[in-house]
C-alpha cells in the first residue's frame, strides 16, 4: 500500500487557522483559556490589555483569529481589527475603527455612513440625517444623533488627512464612544485587535501604537496585540511607558513545540483526510523526533516539512525520517530566504558574521562588525534576534555563545 492510499488529500496547510479550525492548534490550550477569560471579563466591564508574543510561524495570527471570533460572541464587547502593513496610514485606522464599531450597532450602518467621509469637509449634517432614515434609530433621536455623527466625521476627516497627534486620535475615539451611548448601545469594552504583520510593519505599528497609547490607559478601550517576542523591548526604547500598559500576566508568550505536541499535530491534521491507517501513519516511528529536530519546534516548519514529504513519498510504502531530511533540504533555502529578507541591514551583518564563524560570543561578533556600534548595542541586537527565533544562545563555561538556527544558517552560508 502506497502513502497516497492512506489519505484523500494533503492536510498540511500552513495558513493561519480560522476560529472553526482552532482545535488543530496544539500546545496552546492554556493561552486560549486565558484569552477566553480576559474577553469574558471585558464583556462585564473589566477590560485588560493583552499581548501574544512569539517568533514567526509560532501561531500568533491563529490566536488573534480565535480571539476575534470569541470576542464577537461576548455581549457588550465591541471589536475592531487592524492588520498592519507598511502602507497602513491614519486614514486606514480611522476608517476601519469607525466602520467596524458602527456596524456592530446596526449591520451596514458603518458602511452607509463611511461613504460620507470621502466627500470631505463639505458634507452637511443633512446628509447624515438622510443616512439614518430607515435605520433602527428612532425618529426622535435621529436629529440629535446626526449632529453627533456630523461632528465625529468632521474630526475623523481631519485626523485621517493629517499626521495627527495621539491626543487627536484619542479625542476622535472618545467622541465615537459618546455616539455609541446616544444610540443606546453603550459597550462595556471596546477591543482593538492589532496584528503586527509578521515583522514586516514594525516601524509603522510602532507609530500607530504611539498615537493610540492614550486609549489603552482607560476604559472602555483595550488592546490585544500580536507581535514578535521582542515587542516590549522595541517599543519601550521609543515610548518608556508602553510596558506599563500590559500586565505581566497578560503577556502570553508562545513556546516551541516538543515531541508530544508534534505527534498530536500530525494526528489531528491527518484524521480528517484519512482513508486507511491510524495515528500518525503513513509517517513511521522516528519521524516525530526528526521533525522536532528539523523544525526546531516551529509549527509552520513542521507543517511545511510534512507536506513536502508526503509529495516525495506518495508512491512509497511509508514516510521515513530520511524522506523528512530530503523534504527539509528542498525547502530550507526558501525558509531561510524569507526570514533573512525580514531583517534590517544591521541584523543581516551579524547573521552573516555568525554564518562564517559561529559559535561566537558578543565580543567576537563586535570585533568583526564593520559598522561602528558599541558592545551594549550588539548585545541588545543579539538578544532580539534570539527572541525572534534566528539564533540560540548557549552557555559554555563562563561564555555565552550565539549560534544560528538551521534554516537561517543554511541560507546565510550560501551568501558567503
Amino acid at each position: 500500500m502506497a502513502v497516497s492510499d492512506y489519505l484523500e488529500a494533503d492536510p498540511f496547510n500552513d495558513m493561519p487557522l480560522d476560529a472553526e479550525d482552532i482545535d488543530l492548534l496544539v500546545n496552546r490550550a492554556e493561552v486560549k483559556a486565558r484569552l477566553s477569560a480576559l474577553l469574558d471579563f471585558a464583556g462585564k466591564g473589566y477590560p485588560q490589555n493583552i499581548s501574544i508574543l512569539g517568533e514567526d510561524g509560532i501561531g500568533k495570527t491563529s490566536l488573534i483569529n480565535f480571539a476575534e471570533a470569541k470576542a464577537r460572541l461576548v455581549p457588550d464587547l465591541f471589536t475592531s481589527r487592524l492588520d498592519v502593513t507598511e502602507r497602513t496610514e491614519n486614514r486606514t485606522v480611522v476608517r476601519a475603527l469607525l466602520s467596524d464599531l458602527l456596524n456592530q450597532i446596526e449591520l451596514g450602518l458603518g458602511n452607509r455612513l463611511l461613504g460620507l467621509l470621502s466627500l470631505g469637509p463639505e458634507v452637511t449634517q443633512r446628509e447624515f440625517l438622510k443616512r439614518l432614515q430607515g435605520t433602527q434609530v428612532t425618529t426622535t433621536r435621529q436629529l440629535e444623533l446626526s449632529d453627533s455623527l456630523f461632528q465625529l466625521f468632521h474630526l475623523s476627516h481631519s485626523v485621517s488627512e493629517t499626521r495627527s497627534s495621539p491626543e487627536d486620535l484619542f479625542q476622535l475615539l472618545e467622541m465615537l464612544k459618546e455616539t455609541l451611548t446616544l444610540m443606546r448601545r453603550k459597550p462595556k469594552a471596546i477591543l482593538i485587535l492589532f496584528d503586527e504583520g509578521q515583522y514586516v510593519a514594525q516601524s509603522q505599528s510602532l507609530h500607530l501604537l504611539q498615537q493610540m497609547r492614550l486609549l489603552f490607559q482607560r476604559r472602555p478601550y483595550m488592546l490585544l496585540v500580536a507581535g514578535s517576542a521582542d515587542l516590549f523591548a522595541r517599543y519601550a526604547a521609543v515610548e518608556p511607558s508602553f510596558n506599563n500598559l500590559f500586565p505581566e500576566q497578560n503577556r502570553l508568550r508562545l513556546t516551541a513545540l516538543e515531541d508530544d505536541h508534534i505527534r498530536e499535530l500530525l494526528t489531528k491534521r491527518l484524521a480528517p483526510v484519512r482513508k486507511k491507517g491510524k495515528g500518525i501513519e503513513p509517517f513511521q516511528q522516528g519521524c516525530v523526533e526528526r521533525l522536532t529536530a528539523l523544525s526546531e519546534g516551529n509549527p509552520r516548519y513542521v507543517i511545511r516539512i510534512a507536506s513536502a514529504s508526503l509529495h516525495l513519498g506518495r508512491d512509497r510504502q511509508a514516510i521515513t525520517p530520511v524522506m523528512l531530511e530530503e523534504a527539509w533540504r528542498q525547502i530550507v533555502q526558501e525558509i531561510g530566504r524569507d526570514r533573512f529578507d525580514k531583517l534590517s541591514d544591521d541584523e543581516r551583518e551579524m547573521i552573516l558574521i555568525l554564518a562564517r564563524y559561529q559559535p561566537l560570543n558578543i565580543s567576537q561578533i563586535h570585533v568583526n562588525l564593520k559598522s561602528a556600534v558599541d558592545l551594549s548595542t550588539v548585545s541588545r541586537r543579539i538578544a532580539a534576534l534570539a527572541d525572534k527565533g534566528y539564533l540560540t544562545i548557549e552557555t559554555q563555561g563562563k561564555q555565552k555563545l550565539s549560534r544560528l538556527r538551521r534554516a537561517i544558517y543554511q541560507y546565510a552560508k550560501s551568501l558567503l
